[in-house]
């Protein structure tokens, strides 16, 4: 081609190929992957587990987070029809001809499809190999294989510039109106927030008050301290680990410490496309809790962003617990009201011990 075939369009032509392999051959792939795993970079095994959790990897395989996986992935669907072309070929297989390629991959097509062909090819043309031009060339311009528009792979998708959006559908009226409900939203988790600061300084007033009266008794009494009455909390083999604040505010033995709840919880980020729209309830974990306030962590399905985050821990008895499908606990605790008749569900003593 005019130019030279650069890196990039290697990169595209191997991406144009794998987004033409059906389902089940690239989960067959993956799952072949994991033998191999340990000997690839950090980075690639990374994404091919990611891959491998996916419920449908065909349709995220060219996201950006896994193209570092696209060349082993690619080398893992074609690698039985590359060494049956590399058999064909025989002594010619370091440096074909084009007629002599051709002849060996019509012997090969009776076994392998034109698809997994193509991939071979785009694999090899990836690589850095004496035929690697060649089979670029070979899959850019016989029809067979499907990839003589990968160059459309390489095309950014324009972005609108700013400024360049229509005018705009919503009325002076909804624009206040939105501007209200935001106010309003605000002002109640301001007046939420300030019950949740006068509850911790009642619990911590609370425990001041009860060491107090738990140490006059010990003076008084020469038997020693009173035994304190069992926690109503189920006892497990790890204690919930809180910050010197949260223990001041929060007891980690209340009763409903290893349930899950629904609690509202705010996004990390504010999505462009919807700005109105700041968190959302979600199932959680007690950690601790006050009469008034729980210490939770959120809870989050899979195919999300905390579900890739190496920190948050998957459940293996989510259903048990009360999850309506695969679950990632964030690492981080946020106290919320404590709402509702009690947990929908409970953690078992493995998955609890796995946030510790």
């Amino acid at each position: 081609m005019e130019g030279g075939i650069t890196e990039s369009d290697r990169m595209t032509m191997l991406r144009a190929a794998v987004a033409k392999v059906g389902r089940d051959e690239v989960k067959s792939a993956l799952a072949r992957s994991s033998e191999a795993r340990p000997q690839t970079p950090k980075a690639v095994g990374n994404a091919l587990n990611a891959l491998g959790k996916h419920r449908d990897p065909v349709a995220v395989v060219d996201k950006p987070q896994y193209r570092a996986a696209l060349p082993f992935l690619a080398a893992l669907i074609s690698d039985a029809c590359l060494t049956r072309t590399i058999g064909a070929l025989g002594d010619h297989s370091e440096d074909p001809t084009r007629a002599q390629l051709e002849e060996a991959l019509d012997d090969v097509g009776d076994s392998f499809s034109d698809v997994t062909i193509g991939v071979m090819l785009a694999s090899v043309a990836c690589g850095d190999m004496p035929a690697s031009d060649l089979c670029f060339d070979m899959a850019a311009t016989d029809a067979r294989f499907g990839l003589t528009g990968w160059a459309a792979f390489g095309i950014a998708v324009p972005t609108p510039k700013p400024g360049s959006r229509g005018k705009s559908a919503i009325t002076p009226e909804q624009r206040e109106a939105r501007r209200l409900k935001k106010q309003k939203d605000a002002d109640e988790r301001r007046k939420k927030m300030e019950v949740a600061r006068k509850a911790g300084e009642q619990v911590r007033r609370a425990k001041k008050v009860d060491r107090s009266q738990a140490a006059s008794r010990s003076d008084a009494d020469p038997l020693g301290p009173a035994v304190p009455a069992s926690s109503a909390a189920p006892r497990l083999t790890r204690r919930a680990v809180l910050t010197p604040a949260q223990e001041e505010e929060f007891d980690r033995n209340d009763p409903w410490a290893t349930g899950v709840v629904f609690a509202w919880v705010p996004f990390d980020s504010v999505d462009p496309s919807q700005p109105d729209l700041e968190g959302k309830s979600r199932r959680c974990v007690v950690v601790a809790g006050t009469p008034t306030h729980l210490l939770v962590r959120p809870g989050y399905s899979e195919g999300g962003v905390k579900s890739r985050d190496w920190k948050s821990v998957p459940l293996r008895h989510w259903k048990q617990a009360g999850f309506e499908q695969p679950t990632w606990i964030d690492v981080d605790s946020l106290p919320v009201p404590r709402e509702g008749d009690g947990p929908v569900g409970w953690l078992s003593p493995e998955d609890w011990n796995a946030l510790w």
